[in-house]
């Protein structure tokens, strides 16, 4: 039933109302689960807001994350009221990812900065997969995660998802800083042992150039059964792996003023 969601006959005017429908009238929660991602890579709207803001509040939790991780990725602020009632949902992935939302949405016209003076201006792009198994919200998540860590990084301030291309070439310029784009993808997810092995890779890029400049990887284990829970803490894991070189690289820049 998934499918549906990219049949050529829905014109690209009404994939909105098409899309705002399943979520509402469906009744398999993987199908509401991809109508809200799916949502959230429109431009936004007033009823696609409200749709969003719904579902945060559906009976299945994949569709609560899903609704949430949109509202965030499509900048709501207005939805705001909405995702921090969800922090204090029962279901754990559902706070995270409500708890990540609100910090994102409350410094909407802020700059997310680690500590330290800024010398990189850093954007993340959405994560790839060439493994089986991975779905879009693990690719949402990963992309939150990686953010996360940068931001544990000196120096770093993260790009705004709508600053143009010309605007970041204009302000690396003006405040002199180097700018560095990150590709990233999960190149394997499976059981493995008594285990989930998961092995990333992160591919750093002149930004807004998108030249290659390097590629690390990491790769990491969650003891366990395969399930949600333990692919994520494997994906965690391999992500922190490849990150672990990052701040050298970064000093190897500095150093050369090239990678």
């Amino acid at each position: 039933m998934i499918a549906l969601l990219s049949a050529t006959s829905v014109h690209a005017d009404g994939r909105e109302d098409y899309l705002i429908r399943l979520l509402r009238n469906s009744g398999a929660f993987r199908v509401r689960t991809q109508a809200a991602l799916s949502l959230g890579q429109l431009d936004p709207s007033p009823l696609s807001v409200a749709a969003l803001e719904r579902a945060v509040r559906d009976k299945h939790p994949a569709v609560r994350v899903s609704a949430i991780s949109s509202l965030h990725r499509l900048g709501a602020k207005e939805a705001l009221p909405t995702v921090k009632q969800a922090t204090r949902d029962g279901n754990k992935s559902v706070r995270r990812a409500a708890s990540v939302a609100v910090t994102a949405l409350e410094a909407i016209g802020e700059r997310q900065r680690g500590p330290g003076k800024p010398r990189h201006l850093v954007a993340v792009g959405m994560p790839g997969a060439k493994a089986d198994r991975v779905s879009r919200q693990m690719l949402f998540d990963a992309r939150i995660f990686l953010s996360e860590k940068l931001l544990e990084l000196s120096g770093i301030e993260l790009a705004p998802d709508d600053l143009s291309p010309a605007d970041a070439k204009r302000e690396i310029a003006r405040r002199k800083l180097r700018g560095y784009y990150l590709e990233s993808s999960i190149v394997t997810l499976k059981p493995r042992g008594n285990g989930v092995r998961a092995e990333v890779s992160v591919i750093i890029l002149s930004y807004p150039g998108r030249d290659m400049r390097a590629m690390l990887r990491g790769a990491a284990t969650a003891s366990g059964q395969y399930s949600a829970g333990t692919a994520e803490q494997a994906i965690q894991g391999a992500f922190v792996g490849a990150l672990r070189r990052l701040p050298q690289v970064l000093a190897v820049a500095d150093a050369k003023g090239s990678l």
